[in-house]
């Protein structure tokens, strides 16, 4: 028994004698979690000159940041949301946390929260979902390559993709670029309506800017008079509009718009060579292939709004529609009628109906007409009208419209107008006959 105690004595004392001072497994997950966040830390501070983020929230629209932290927690940010922040430096707070992966939280209010503002009146978003446009102010490290630091959200899972800037660039984004190039993008939308690119096999693709929800659709037509699209949401740059994708015609490839302030103009590189971007006089893509009863096609209507016919175009039919709104006003002493809208809309493959709402009093009606059509092509002819009773009941007053709508065939085609503040896309029902009368409305 003695010699079995003694055994264990002498196995114990070599453990014991084995032992170090300190002896954990693993490193201390604490101090393993603040040295990485020390790094993190270090690469925020290590652009001098700041940096510039890009976001494409999952709901829409792209956005520029400019970020420039500070060590006690402040960072200072620009944004191209709008021309307040682009233009505009605010200061905010951030700070860095542990939790399941290092994470940079935004956590005061500053330019980054407005995209995901619930309020759809100031982030653009949708007001049923109160998400604002589900981008994110809470990013997770996921990757640090040369200068450009990346990051996916917590929330939304938003990527968002931050590189150093030179200290030229940080200058011109301090000095209101980004404010520039918003304001000259206005402009050159007010000056070019119908812009397009043209290739050097003399196809020509449609561009349409649309700043209000930061989207850019390319569109051309191809050999077999198909119509393709293409479409990216942009944030804004100094001197350039950059898309969230590319875009691709046969083998140029382009991400960006990139602006010729001297000429107020942008322009595409197709490899070393430069495109820039020509103005037309209508739409590019005809509106025959855009207009029909299938859901394939963009439009199916043709809307004289409340406000009445669009400005700045010239018809003949402008006068059939006055003497029908003049004819209804009279007919009903002393107030009258009020025709509130006038829509011309396929409700089939073969029929169409032109619908007539007016107010009489505080009571609101609908005359209606139904036509059989035949397309060939881009013409419309209408025959065997059924009318609804309030139109047989306002014969009279409707005898305009009536005689007007038999005068076809029609031919479809885009409208233009000379009123730089009309900007709604318009289409019209040509008069083969006299193809300086035509009806016509808001798409």
């Amino acid at each position: 028994m003695k010699k079995f105690i003694y055994i264990a004595l002498v196995i114990t004392g070599f453990i014991a004698g084995c032992k170090k001072d300190s002896d954990p497994i693993f490193e201390d997950p604490d101090v393993r979690l603040s040295a990485v966040l020390a790094e993190d830390q270090a690469k925020l501070l290590s652009a001098a000159d700041g940096w510039k983020a890009t976001i494409y929230p999952i709901g829409g629209k792209g956005f520029t940041y400019y970020f420039k932290f500070t060590a006690d927690g402040k960072v200072s940010m620009l944004s191209d949301f709008n021309l307040t922040s682009a233009g505009t430096i605010a200061e905010s707070t951030y700070r860095l946390k542990a939790l399941q992966r290092p994470t940079l939280i935004f956590d005061s209010y500053n330019y980054i929260h407005l995209a995901a503002d619930p309020d759809a009146a100031i982030s653009g978003g949708g007001a049923s979902t109160a998400a604002g446009l589900k981008s994110d102010f809470e990013f997770a490290f996921t990757e640090a390559v040369g200068d450009t630091v990346k990051f996916v959200g917590i929330f939304n899972l938003n990527r968002m993709s931050m590189v150093k800037l030179s200290a030229a660039e940080s200058q011109a984004i301090l000095a209101g670029g980004l404010k520039t190039m918003m304001e000259a993008n206005t402009l050159y939308l007010i000056a070019n309506r119908y812009p397009y690119i043209q290739f050097a096999d003399g196809t020509k693709g449609a561009v349409d800017l649309n700043p209000v929800a930061k989207s850019f659709k390319f569109t051309y037509v191809d050999a077999q008079n198909t119509i393709v699209t293409q479409s990216a949401v942009f944030n804004f740059g100094i001197n350039k509009i950059v898309l969230s994708d590319p875009i691709k015609y046969g083998n140029v490839i382009f991400k960006e718009l990139l602006w010729d302030s001297a000429t107020k103009a942008y322009y595409i590189m197709a490899g070393t060579t430069r495109i820039t971007l020509q103005n037309g006089t209508a739409p590019l893509v005809p509106l025959s292939l855009m207009f029909g009863y299938q859901n394939t096609f963009a439009y199916r209507k043709i809307t004289i709004p409340a406000s009445g016919l669009p400005v700045g175009v010239t018809s003949g039919f402008t006068a059939v529609y006055n003497s029908t709104v003049s004819l209804f006003a009279a007919s009903s002493p002393p107030t009258g009628r009020t025709i509130t809208t006038i829509v011309l809309t396929l409700t089939s493959n073969n029929t169409l109906s032109v619908d007539v709402t007016y107010k009489s009093g505080t009571s609101t009606f609908l005359a209606s007409a139904s036509y059989t059509y035949i397309r060939v092509g881009d013409v419309f002819t209408l025959s065997a009208p059924v009318y609804n009773g309030n139109w047989v009941t306002r014969t009279t007053e409707i005898a305009p419209l009536t005689n007007y709508m038999l005068s076809g065939p029609f031919k479809i085609n885009w409208v233009t107008s000379s009123n730089p503040a009309n900007t709604s896309a318009m289409g019209g029902f040509y008069r083969t006959a006299d193809p300086s009368s035509f009806f016509y409305g808001v798409l």
